[in-house]
């Protein structure tokens, strides 16, 4: 994974520079709001390939640059209009705050198309930072690497929470566990409804108190087509079952039975109401299909 991390102390302006990022290019992404952050940012596993740094990053030692240049070949450094300082000749310059082309330019040309999941955060830190700015963004929660749940924020409001034991307050405490990590999903929003009343403030303290009660269960694995679920609106859906009914029918017209099953075991989980998927499910694994 290839990962620009945006150095910036003010939370809006690096909330927005994430998101930017993570929507409009290959690259993943990640905010640092002071020096500690950043150097922990490093210790992710990924390979930064990209690091936007403010001088003003509290924490940061007067060698910032230099440090940074041994663990980036791209380090840009943005500057207030008539602000100077010295620069090494292989560090980048630009204004401060940075414009969006900016952003997306040296992203694109940083970054490589090696992985679907655009951006991957700290939910907690992730979610202030979306709700004090304002911003919408689809959540996917992960464990282990593993999906768990969604978390759905609409013009800096936490809307809802789902995950496979429910939905609403539960659902949120359970998926901000520490160990959790979310990222931004390709989905512009959903049609779910509102299951979410609280401000993020009061909603994150009872959350982590529960957590530290240990009330607060750890959510089972997802499978891609239960989050498919979880983002798709309702017309989405039913039309994505009718899709997957005909390819079924079709599939065990040709006597096709082992790419039936696939197709059945998806239809089961997005339509598990379905009395006739399982009993043709049923019928082709009593023939020991798939072979």
């Amino acid at each position: 994974m290839n990962l620009a991390v945006v150095a910036e102390p003010d939370l809006r302006e690096r909330a927005r520079c994430v998101s930017i990022i993570a929507r409009q290019t290959p690259m993943s992404a990640l905010g640092a709001g002071s020096w500690q952050e950043l150097e922990q940012s490093f210790e992710c596993g990924a390979a930064v390939g990209l690091i936007f740094y403010s001088p003003g990053l509290p924490g940061a030692p007067e060698d910032a640059l230099d440090r940074l240049i041994e663990r980036s070949s791209r380090v840009v450094l943005a500057l207030e209009d008539g602000e100077e300082t010295a620069t090494p000749a292989n560090v980048l310059r630009t204004s401060r705050p940075i414009a969006e082309e900016t952003l997306i330019l040296m992203a694109r040309a940083a970054g490589r198309p090696s992985t679907p999941h655009r951006a991957s955060f700290i939910p907690v830190d992730f979610l202030q930072m979306v709700c004090m700015s304002g911003g919408s963004h689809v959540l996917v929660l992960t464990q282990d690497g593993a999906d768990v749940g969604i978390i759905e924020v609409r013009e800096g409001t936490v809307w809802t929470a789902f995950d496979g034991l429910g939905v609403g307050e539960d659902a949120f405490a359970r998926l901000i566990r520490p160990e959790m990590r979310a990222r931004v999903s390709p989905a512009t929003g959903t049609s779910k409804p509102r299951t979410i009343f609280k401000e993020l403030h009061e909603l994150l303290l009872d959350s982590l108190r529960r957590i530290d009660e240990g009330k607060v269960l750890t959510p089972p694995r997802l499978s891609a087509s239960q989050i498919d679920v979880a983002l798709s609106s309702e017309s989405e859906l039913n039309e994505r079952i009718r899709q997957l009914n005909t390819d079924a029918r079709r599939l065990l017209m040709e006597r096709n039975y082992d790419e039936a099953v696939r197709v059945l075991i998806h239809l089961s989980e997005l339509d598990p109401g379905s009395h006739l998927v399982r009993a043709n499910l049923e019928q082709l694994r009593r023939l020991g299909y798939p072979k």
